[in-house]
């Protein structure tokens, strides 16, 4: 797949989904839309971040595009400008969850030489070969599934999909409940990964940590399912300046941000939610006109 170019877009991305209240007599939950007008681009051999707090629509956006979501959506997945289906992203692309569901009783190994590919003999080994070195899996390769901790298990996940050689790569929260230099360690691979195959990876964080910046092409801040920001992280400190938010010279610039959108501290909360009402105010009179 070296020397491939493929881009995935999402236009225009509205999702409405059943949600828990949180009540404890209702019996269920209410429909409510969780993403509202987002757009992203990622292009072949770019690491994007999907960055949010809890509740902004992260994981809904990464099922939006892998045609997995329950609920009504509205809106274009193209990948090379063609409509994304399920069909295609299960062949073209992979995504990675928090279910490890491996096999017990295999080495990391066998599971990557179980896992189906087009890959046959030789071609399969070396593929597997090359997977355990970029992950930093190759010293465990021998290792059984089950006494794997949790950074390898993670690794061990992505593993099984990069063999399968994917165009688009989804991450859901690849760093959630890992140390800080695993989550290091797992994004500087990831990075790696997208510029030696050219693989496109989108990935969720909630809480990201300054050190992981440099290895982010593009990032989408979402807030209240709204987009607040999707670009390059080269034009985001520009683009958050001239609007009239300046970022803090030692502050972290994804934190920064983030904190920003969701607690409103000075402001751009309420910027957010005015931009969104204008979306949805449109959105509503495109309706009542068709």
């Amino acid at each position: 797949m070296i020397g491939s170019d493929y881009v995935l877009e999402a236009h225009n991305i509205y999702h409405t989904t059943e949600v828990d209240t949180g009540g404890c007599f209702n019996g269920g939950g209410q429909s409510a839309l969780v993403l509202k007008g987002v757009h992203l681009t990622v292009h072949s051999g770019e690491v994007m971040a999907i960055l949010g707090s809890k509740g902004s629509g992260k994981r809904a956006l990464l099922d939006v595009i892998a045609r997995r979501s329950e609920g009504s959506s509205r809106g274009q997945v193209l990948l090379n400008g063609s409509p994304l289906t399920k069909s295609l992203f299960q062949q073209r692309c992979g995504y990675v969850t928090h279910a490890c569901d491996f096999i017990p009783g295999l080495t990391v190994s066998q599971t990557l030489n179980y896992t189906p590919t087009i890959l046959g003999g030789y071609l399969k080994s070396s593929k597997v070969r090359q997977v355990l070195a970029d992950l930093a899996l190759s010293q465990v390769s021998h290792k059984k599934v089950e006494n794997l901790n949790i950074s390898e298990k993670r690794r061990l996940a992505i593993g099984v999909q990069l063999v399968r050689d994917p165009v688009m790569l989804l991450l859901d929260e690849p760093t959630q409940g890992l140390d800080p230099l695993s989550a290091y360690l797992l994004i500087s691979i990831l990075s790696n990964s997208a510029k030696k195959t050219g693989c496109g990876i989108l990935l969720s964080m909630e809480k990201p940590r300054s050190d992981v910046f440099p290895f982010l092409d593009r990032a989408l801040f979402l807030c209240l399912g709204g987009a607040v920001y999707s670009g390059g992280t080269r034009a985001m400190l520009e683009y958050f300046h001239g609007i009239g938010f300046p970022c803090p010279q030692l502050e972290n610039p994804l934190m920064y941000y983030l904190c920003l959108s969701t607690v409103d501290r000075s402001g751009l909360g309420d910027w957010i939610k005015s931009k969104q009402e204008e979306q949805c105010q449109g959105v509503y009179q495109e309706n009542v006109k068709v």
